[in-house]
């Protein structure tokens, strides 16, 4: 505790005492033992001394050259017996001492229950806070007493302005149902505060479920780490945190959860410069299509699985998180967006840019060839890399060169694709690859959308 007992008894202001109006109290005569005779007589037991102060009927209120009242000093003391008579005898619950510190917060510190509930029905208010911006309940917090701790809840309409300071000292007690409880007390909130974002921390290092599905549930907004933007799901996505990743989905962060218009710039700073092309000036861009264009196979499998929307447009261009992963060569979150496509060691097809040649290779065998035309070279050449059939159409017409192109296989939702074409002995098209009739309707008719296309 940041303010001992001894010196919250120690320093104190004078504060007027007000006798309450009790009937069968008889009013307190002017003390012949003072308050500070009283308070040393209480620490070295001397009884006698004690019990003349009541049968003269003393004053109850009267406090130390410090400013202590009597029933705060019997409190921290632990003398339960004086404390009691000194109520009986009309002490006030409300007095405090010079730092503000009152009977109250001290019996809710010391976790004395039944002191405590007596106190709670004569107290004039549970809102009052010390100096050091402590209240009761802050006290029955850090001392991790969940009895003391509900108890002064069951009273309480609410947690009032300084819920965030009592949700630290609950995480700083380092008591989990401590912090659980107050959670639980917590309105319902838009934005994440200081307090509740150390909170989700402490929960995630604990592997505290129960709590981050609490957390999750009082905002309306997703979790962000403090003065940023960017949700923390897109930034356990971006940085492979796969542990952070499967506690907030698992605990109900939404699987739809997008980036702001403005993303922040450790967050872009993380991310493939390649990727960042394609969402920095976008909108409305998902998770879901974060983590297929990131090659992160597992978390879009959870993010479908939760319910996330594959279907879901960006707000400037329209992409997909199909297309982002297609485009960005992520042949694998594209099978998985797709829902199809077989294991490229089982099946995929090698196109050979020196050769002009194509070959179908099944469980590492070479199973058909057949000869091509690729891009003609200069801004028609056909690009290597790795791409995946993405949709298939057998009267294909182009939107760009207004030609058909029968049993068109698209690869990667890209502008181009193997169709049904002329087939000189050299390369001769605008990009596609054109492959013979037969051989371009046997691809059509055989080969699975999903499957891998490797140009090399």
């Amino acid at each position: 505790m940041s303010v001992p007992w001894a010196k919250a008894i120690g320093v104190c202001l004078a504060v007027l005492a007000l006798w309450p109006e009790q009937t069968g109290i008889s009013p307190p005569v002017l003390s012949r033992v003072s308050g500070d005779e009283f308070i040393r007589a209480l620490a070295s037991h001397r009884s006698s001394l004690v019990d003349f102060y009541f049968a003269e009927h003393l004053d109850p209120n009267a406090r130390s050259a410090r400013g202590c009242p009597l029933l705060l000093a019997a409190t921290v003391q632990q003398e339960w017996t004086t404390v009691r008579r000194l109520i009986d005898a009309g002490a006030s619950v409300d007095l405090a001492d010079g730092n503000g510190f009152t009977p109250l917060m001290a019996a809710a510190a010391l976790g004395k229950i039944d002191i405590l509930r007596e106190f709670i029905g004569r107290v004039f208010s549970l809102e009052p806070i010390d100096r050091t911006g402590r209240s009761a309940l802050s006290y029955a917090i850090a001392s991790r007493n969940i009895e003391a701790v509900n108890l002064l809840l069951s009273v309480m309409p609410e947690l009032g302005s300084h819920a965030d300071d009592l949700l630290v000292t609950a995480i700083a007690s380092g008591n989990a149902e401590v912090l659980s409880t107050i959670t639980d007390r917590l309105p319902q909130m838009q934005d994440w505060t200081n307090g509740t974002r150390q909170a989700l921390a402490a929960a995630v290092a604990a592997g505290d479920t129960g709590l981050i599905r609490l957390l999750l549930k009082k905002h309306a907004s997703p979790p962000t780490l403090e003065n940023r933007q960017v949700p923390l799901l897109a930034y356990a996505i971006a940085s492979h945190d796969t542990h952070l990743f499967t506690m907030l989905l698992n605990c109900g962060a939404d699987p739809n959860t997008m980036l702001p218009s403005q993303y922040d710039r450790d967050f872009l700073g993380i991310l493939p410069r390649k990727f960042c092309n394609y969402i920095e000036d976008d909108r409305n861009v998902t998770v879901l299509m974060l983590a297929a264009g990131l090659g992160q196979n597992e978390m879009v499998q959870a993010l479908l699985a939760a319910g996330a929307d594959r279907n879901r447009a960006t707000g400037r261009y329209k992409m997909l998180a199909l297309y982002l992963a297609a485009q960005t060569g992520q042949w694998r979150s594209t099978q998985i967006l797709l829902g199809s496509g077989p294991p490229p060691d089982q099946l995929h097809i090698e196109i050979s840019l020196a050769t002009q040649q194509v070959t179908v290779i099944k469980d590492g065998v070479s199973i058909f060839t057949t000869v091509c035309s690729t891009g003609r070279g200069g801004r028609y050449a056909t690009r290597a890399g790795d791409y995946v059939i993405t949709d298939k159409e057998r009267n294909h017409r182009s939107t760009i060169y207004h030609v058909d192109m029968p049993y068109f296989m698209r690869l990667s939702c890209l502008d181009f694709g193997m169709h049904e074409g002329v087939v000189p002995n050299y390369p001769a098209s605008h990009g596609c690859i054109r492959l013979p009739g037969d051989a371009a309707r046997k691809f059509f008719a055989e080969i699975p959308i999903g499957t891998v296309v490797s140009v090399k």
